[in-house]
């Protein structure tokens, strides 16, 4: 999407969570903390009792670190507890980071033709972190979208929500009405045009994201 032909607007802080390994240390954290808390043993009990650093213990309930293998058998061992009861949570947390919910409200990142008569706007959150990049094209009547021609290896798809469009790829068109798809090498010179007499929705999937 060249920027000298788009124009971007509303774009809000991105907001997510940080890498996996960093939310599993924090889960895993709160945990030993919460059970160590519970039985109302001290950092330097637990240490005493599990042989573990002192300043290893409280790196892992802080998150900073996630400790290994070892010293959570001896933790849990000196907790007096399993050691799935010490890694309660953790995949509900990693699963809950590999979801990306957003509501028509937090669209936040919306790009517009020059002319006005097209937008497209990202359906997702922190695009460049994704294998696909799914966006939400507008096309006023008589408008259309600028020209775009991907690097090699870029895959589009195109679904037609509502309206008819005409997608022009390479030097061959295909009109598309409500329900028609188009899969296309997107490294081809390729835009959408509405030729239609209202506006036009159209659902497009990029593999792997470009901007």
């Amino acid at each position: 999407m060249p920027a000298a032909i788009l124009k971007k607007r509303e774009r809000a802080p991105r907001r997510g969570a940080g890498p996996p390994v960093k939310q599993t240390a924090k889960t895993l954290g709160a945990r030993l903390r919460l059970l160590r808390k519970s039985q109302r043993i001290t950092l330097v009990e637990l240490a005493a009792s599990s042989e573990v650093d002192t300043a290893t213990i409280s790196r892992m309930e802080t998150g900073k670190m996630t400790g290994t293998l070892e010293s959570h058998v001896r933790l849990a061992t000196a907790l007096g507890v399993k050691l799935t009861e010490l890694y309660r949570g953790i995949e509900e947390a990693r699963a809950s980071q590999g979801v990306a919910f957003q509501l028509p409200s937090q669209r936040s990142e919306v790009y517009v033709h020059e002319a006005g008569k097209s937008s497209m706007a990202m359906l997702t959150t922190e695009i460049l972190k994704k294998k696909l990049m799914p966006v939400l094209i507008t096309i006023e009547p008589g408008g259309s979208t600028q020209q775009e021609e991907a690097r090699v290896g870029t895959e589009k798809f195109l679904y037609v929500l509502d309206g008819t469009v005409e997608a022009r790829v390479g030097e061959t068109s295909h009109v598309l009405r409500r329900g028609s798809s188009l899969y296309l090498d997107a490294s081809l010179a390729h835009s959408v045009k509405n030729v239609g007499g209202r506006t036009a929705k159209c659902l497009a999937v990029v593999t792997p994201p470009v901007l």
